[in-house]
């Protein structure tokens, strides 16, 4: 929206005194506004490109929904609390004395099966409490987390201590690009953590006495994990939802018909998974939010059950697999969809992961970056027939009367060059501060099109003039106005179709001509 702060500041200001005002009428003119409107004032730049026949279409490549990795694999905060005590009622610790107690923990992850696990992001937060009466060395080990080709280990010297007053570490430690290999300690199992725990001496000339009372607690916990890879088996999931596309310059339209003939638009399915999925669309619906009319946009794949491969590759060089569905003018009533100009798109859509359960054995994978999309791709050559297609902007408006200054009636002028292929009327709106219309401004003059070559598809300007005779009334309510709205209703001739070139253009100049009485 553009918008022209416009000032219309008639005055007249005179130092002497008159027992009898003077009053005579005579015309103020005044320039108003210019303005310079492109394709691009239109339709984002982003929605628009340069075609292969040299002339604009819409562009639309976005995606309707992603399911990203932490999307299936959710990893929950988990803690692992071991006590480790010897298995003597008393025990004798001589320098150099140590023992180790390996120890496999399950990870509760509903129906999700993993065998191996990358972190993107997360920590391992360390709390160990030993009351042994002498000094010691505690390590534990997680011999299946690695970071590179090294293995996740960590060693405390803790002091002498007692079951009333134990020594206590504590760390916290980032293991982001850590991977985790869930299969336990023999290999073949799932969600299982294993660690290995070593306790011992670490006196080198006396010797203490533990219990089996004088237990060694671990805490060891698994905090904010974000995962970028993942093997295993990830359960069957069930999505459905309807999202919303919102076309914002379509509602720069306001009213008026198009009449295309080629549209191509494509719906594919992205898999980036090595896994199995299964989709559906299930309506894709066109809302023109002005009219409220609805168009269903019909076409073969429409409420079908649609496979979708496993990506192919590996962890570095994954190849997602497309499933694209194709619309356009023979397999569909896409040209009708987009006639219906619609702003808004209502997409309806199914998604199942691993509709016949684990048939991969546990061999699923998802891989660092990838993801399942449903792209939309869209592309609306600017080749058309216009009906009194209707495009408006708005501009701020500050008119500020004199008192000693009384508009009688008026014009405006609106003067013009049009590179557009087509021909117009146009109207101003006029707005109070409350966003209600409360005049109507009309000119019964056309804004000639272009000359337009159908070859080149390039447009040689028109100029011309509008005059909008401006009554008494119009002047009061413009002294009550904060907006004005321009609409310009576009057209081409019968049943003519144009292309729109990039360099298309309108330049204006609205200037003011009030007839005007002024009192000293």
């Amino acid at each position: 929206m553009n918008k022209i702060l416009l000032f219309l500041t008639l005055a007249v200001a005179v130092s002497c005194k008159k027992k009898e005002p003077t009053t005579w009428q005579t015309d103020w003119a005044a320039p108003v506004a210019h303005g310079h409107l492109t394709l691009s004032d239109l339709i984002p730049a982003e929605y628009t490109t340069l075609n292969a026949e040299n002339y604009v279409s819409i562009v639309y490549h976005k995606p309707v929904y992603t399911f990203t990795i932490d999307t299936i694999v959710d990893l929950p905060d988990t803690n692992i609390v071991k006590k480790s005590a010897v298995a003597f009622s008393s025990l004798n610790v001589n320098p150099g004395f140590s023992y180790t107690d390996t120890y496999d923990q399950e990870y509760l992850l509903d129906q999700i099966e993993l065998k191996k696990v990358q972190i993107e992001s997360g920590t391992l937060e360390v709390l160990i409490k030993c009351p042994w009466p002498g000094a010691s060395l505690v390590t534990f080990t997680f011999p299946k987390i690695t970071n590179g080709s090294s293995v996740f280990e960590r060693t405390y010297a803790m002091p002498a201590a007692s079951l009333s007053n134990p020594a206590i570490a504590q760390e916290t430690v980032n293991i982001s690009d850590f991977m985790i290999d869930l299969t336990g300690t023999s290999g073949d199992l799932i969600n299982m953590f294993s660690a290995i725990f070593e306790m011992g001496s670490n006196e080198t000339t006396d010797s203490y006495v533990v219990t089996d009372a004088d237990s060694i607690e671990y805490v060891i916990s698994f905090k904010d994990l974000k995962p970028n890879y993942a093997k295993g088996y990830f359960g069957q999931y069930y999505f459905s939802d309807t999202v919303g596309i919102s076309l914002d310059f379509m509602k720069n339209i306001v009213s008026g018909q198009i009449d295309v003939d080629s549209i191509d638009m494509t719906l594919t399915l992205k898999n980036g998974f090595n896994l199995i999925a299964q989709s559906k669309i299930t309506q894709v619906l066109g809302l023109n939010t002005k009219t409220a009319n609805t168009v269903g946009l019909a076409f073969p794949m429409l409420n079908t059950s649609m496979n979708i491969n496993p990506a192919s590759g590996g962890f570095y060089d994954y190849v997602p697999s497309e499933f694209p569905i194709p619309i356009n003018n023979t397999n569909s009533n896409v040209t009708g969809f987009i006639e219906n100009m619609s702003d808004s798109i209502l997409l309806g859509y199914e998604l199942e992961i691993n509709p016949y359960g684990n048939v991969t054995a546990g061999s699923d994978e998802i891989f660092p970056g990838s993801a399942l999309e449903l792209f939309l791709d869209a592309e609306f050559p600017l080749e058309f027939g216009a009906d009194a297609l209707t495009l408006v902007d708005t501009f701020e408006i500050a008119y500020d009367n004199s008192e000693s200054v009384y508009p009688e009636n008026g014009e405006f002028i609106l003067t013009y060059s049009n590179g557009f292929p087509l021909e117009a009327t146009a109207f101003f709106q006029l707005l109070d501060a409350n966003g209600n219309v409360i005049d109507l401004i009309e000119s019964s003059q056309p804004v000639y099109s272009g000359t337009y070559n159908n070859v080149s598809y390039l447009t040689a300007p028109a100029t011309g003039e509008l005059t909008f005779s401006l009554t008494s009334e119009n002047v009061v309510n413009l002294d009550m106005a904060t907006h004005v709205i321009l609409n310009v209703a576009f057209s081409t001739d019968q049943a003519q179709k144009v292309k729109i070139g990039s360099d298309a253009w309108f330049d204006f100049t609205l200037k003011s001509n009030l007839k005007v009485n002024v009192e000293l």
